[in-house]
């Protein structure tokens, strides 16, 4: 249980954590355990369900592209509403089962401050590998890559491994324009996210509480008053040393655990 001003703060870091190529899951679980004093193994119910938010944020930044795909007003959103389809079955037949055992593995619990850490350092270095940019646009993808992308986000339910850092690093690394990389990592996102967050409530039986529900808010309003300001932002700036830094820090905080 959490109050209404720790699901307020919870909400603001969803929000402005899922634009940036620095896992929202995983500064989460930091936050939810070493602040709030959460159970490790309790975390990562509450941290996907909180993409229910940015994913409606999402949703109404890109209304209209989400619109156009939805009825399929042109051939290329036709191919781009197949591709998300497709993302979206790859990306919950690989992140389902982890998320299971994750979330019954007691010592996956114990663990999931290194596993966040490990992750945060991964993903920061591949992001250090991609900061040049290519001039590919989304109509490119080939579709190879649009079913890596699927499995990626899928591996994202690791908490630590940022959904949008490995997917707008891989669609980089392939030589995608930034703006590019950018959009596609967020459209591919909506679909992903109410998946996940009614899926928990249908099948894992996730209860939703008033503060969940209260962070989901606040997360959908923090996220679409600050999607267009921070994916600007993002193409601009260099976050490796932060994903790294962060990664780092939660190595430190689990080390004592070896000494026992």
């Amino acid at each position: 249980m959490v109050s209404l001003l720790e699901a307020t703060i919870i909400g603001v870091l969803q929000g402005v954590l899922e634009w940036l190529p620095v896992s929202s899951e995983g500064n989460l679980t930091l936050f939810l355990v070493s602040v709030l004093g959460f159970d490790p193994s309790e975390t990562l119910g509450l941290a996907v369900f909180l993409h229910l938010g940015t994913g409606l944020a999402a949703l109404v930044y890109y209304r209209k592209e989400s619109w156009g795909i939805l009825v399929g007003a042109m051939e290329r959103d036709k191919d781009m509403r197949l591709r998300l389809l497709v993302m979206t079955g790859l990306t919950g037949a690989v992140g389902f089962p982890i998320y299971m055992y994750l979330n019954v593995s007691a010592y996956v619990g114990e663990a999931l401050l290194a596993l966040t850490g490990l992750a945060l350092i991964a993903t920061g270095l591949m992001q250090k590998r991609s900061e040049v940019t290519g001039e590919r646009d989304a109509s490119s993808l080939s579709w190879p890559e649009t079913m890596a992308l699927g499995v990626l986000q899928g591996l994202a339910i690791i908490p630590g491994l940022s959904r949008s850092g490995v997917t707008t690093s891989t669609m980089l690394l392939r030589g995608l324009r930034g703006d590019e990389a950018f959009n596609v990592s967020f459209i591919m996102s909506i679909p992903a996210s109410f998946a996940a967050g009614l899926g928990l409530m249908l099948i894992d039986g996730f209860q939703v509480t008033a503060g969940a529900l209260v962070a989901v808010a606040v997360s959908a309003v923090v996220g679409y008053t600050t999607i267009g300001a921070l994916i600007g932002f993002a193409e601009k700036t260099s976050f490796w040393k932060i994903c790294v830094g962060l990664g780092s820090l939660a190595l430190l905080a689990w080390a004592p655990n070896l000494l026992f």
